[in-house]
């Protein structure tokens, strides 16, 4: 979050590199390998009168529906050990000009092998146009001086891309790739190339090169979260999918690679198209791939510029400073926040009574009769309290890998709103126990946090650019945002985005539209 009248001062290196004709990249701006860039991946382990309005549908929903929620697949029960590269299965016969030399490139071709027979199927039954592999498969090393693809020389480009102008994909064994298998998963460098193979679908669709990257970028994540649904649903020949390690893996990979946040500031909003190689932030790309996941290929080739903007994600944030963003969680950050939260629910839902706020130390909640208080923010509906237990949400709250972190202030806020948006949801009658209880108050958190793109309360509190990768991180890291009063849901991972995604893109109304009792 940012607080308008405290500034500090954060010094940032990022180090880009341009490769000719490479039209299309899993990274917005291509960089070297520094300290930051290794680790800031995922850690192992005003009026009060008139509600605010939020957001609007994407303009095509009346032909397609911008959200299906996800239905149970064959794959839901397989066990997270046994999520990637199937036991036993053999490595495909496809040529690659670097060879198949490490692990990561075993797991590149299996997903391409995949790939060829997804899209074999999708496109003739879908688009109704064939389907014709990449002309060449590349496996390079970024630190090595002599490696190049399509005459350009790859030395220090860290990265994995799709170029149209030889029909070529190519992948980075020496670094990227090893880094996204160390940090997210095994599943990390497949999630790469479905991305980048969807690239090479766009032109085979007759995507126009003038299409603004972060349309391009938007519609692959999109066909990868597609092609990730067919693999859940039992069809692919290489790979294991699950609803929690495989979708975490899924989305935490696009996480890893979203745009830094000198890109977002710089182009004047999360996700913004102003800088030529927005890519999306982290809320961006998790969206695009729950969108793919739950609605299929033919939505993501619907994504427009049009729709991204109307997500409300053009955030203010030009002349705010990038280091304007990670607060720490004090009890007076909390007591300013729960302040604005309050003023929000009071503004849309009549009746609303702000329950009182109640710190503990150790990891026992208070208790509350008829409830199980969760562990470290807990709403007891009897006493209409909310309680916290402050050093955890400290821990959760602080940026493990400064300003570019994956988590920070924000993973530690989200706690606390959804469990006031469950006394939201009381004051209405709504059920505030069970798996829509929990969705619906991430789904009311996500409406709170766009009203925060305009600086509220004392203290002038405003939403900062990665502030909702952060609240994205948390729900994905862990269930608690997304649990009901009794700290509890069965919710899929998927299920638990979306929720926050409808709310951040539509307004509070609609939250009881998907979520009824």
């Amino acid at each position: 979050m940012t607080i308008r009248s405290a500034r500090f001062a954060v010094a940032c290196f990022i180090a880009t590199l341009a490769l000719a004709g490479c039209s299309v990249s899993i990274v917005g701006t291509p960089q070297r390998l520094t300290e930051a860039a290794a680790t800031s991946g995922p850690p192992s382990a005003n009026s009060t009168s008139t509600p605010p309005t939020t957001g609007t549908t994407p303009a095509d929903a009346a032909d397609s529906p911008a959200w299906q929620l996800p239905t149970a697949s064959p794959t839901t029960d397989v066990p997270d050990n046994l999520v990637g590269l199937k036991k036993g299965a053999p490595l495909p016969d496809i040529p690659v000009s670097g060879g198949i030399t490490t692990d990561v490139d075993a797991i590149a071709v299996s997903a391409i092998a995949d790939l060829i027979t997804y899209y074999g199927q999708i496109l003739p039954k879908d688009f109704g146009v064939g389907y014709a592999p990449p002309r060449e498969l590349v496996s390079y090393d970024s630190t090595d001086p002599n490696d190049s693809v399509c005459n350009e020389s790859t030395y220090e480009f860290v990265n994995a891309f799709y170029m149209n102008s030889c029909n070529t994909v190519a992948w980075d064994r020496g670094v990227l790739m090893p880094m996204l298998a160390d940090e997210v998963g095994t599943l990390a460098p497949a999630v790469v190339l479905t991305h980048e193979l969807g690239h090479q679908v766009q032109y085979l669709l007759g995507e126009s090169d003038t299409t603004p990257t972060i349309v391009m970028e938007q519609q692959a994540d999109c066909y990868a979260g597609a092609f990730w649904r067919w693999v859940s649903d039992g069809h692919s020949a290489h790979f294991t999918f699950n609803q929690s390690e495989g979708m975490r893996q899924l989305l935490l990979s696009l996480f890893t690679v979203k745009d830094p946040v000198t890109v977002i500031d710089a182009a004047g909003g999360s996700g913004a198209a102003a800088d030529p190689d927005a890519h999306g932030n982290g809320f961006d790309r998790t969206y695009a791939a729950t969108l793919g996941f739950t609605s299929g290929p033919v939505r993501c080739s619907r994504i427009t510029q049009q729709e991204i903007t109307q997500r409300g994600q053009q955030f203010p944030f030009v002349g705010d400073p990038k280091q304007f963003g990670n607060v720490d969680i004090t009890e007076d950050v909390i007591n300013g926040l729960v302040a604005t939260v309050n003023e929000y629910f009071t503004a849309v839902m009549p009746g609303y009574q702000a329950p009182k706020l109640v710190t503990y130390e150790g990891r026992t909640p208070p208790p509350c009769a008829g409830f199980t208080p969760s562990f470290p923010v807990a709403y007891c509906p009897p006493e209409n309290t909310v309680s916290y237990n402050l050093a955890e949400l400290q821990r959760i709250g602080t940026p493990t890998a400064g300003w570019d972190s994956s988590n920070g202030d924000f993973s530690a806020i989200m706690l606390l709103v959804t469990r006031y948006a469950l006394a939201a949801q009381a004051v209405g009658h709504s059920h505030i126990t069970g798996n829509n209880a929990g969705l619906r108050a991430l789904c009311y958190a996500g409406t709170w946090a766009t009203w925060m793109r305009d600086p509220r309360g004392a203290d002038e509190y405003q939403l900062s650019p990665n502030d909702l990768d952060k609240g994205i991180y948390e729900i994905v890291s862990a269930p608690l945002a997304g649990a009901d009063a009794n700290g509890a849901t069965t919710a899929l991972t998927v299920e638990r985005v979306q929720a926050f995604d409808i709310g951040v893109t539509h307004p509070i109304p609609d939250c009881f539209d998907f979520y009824e009792n």
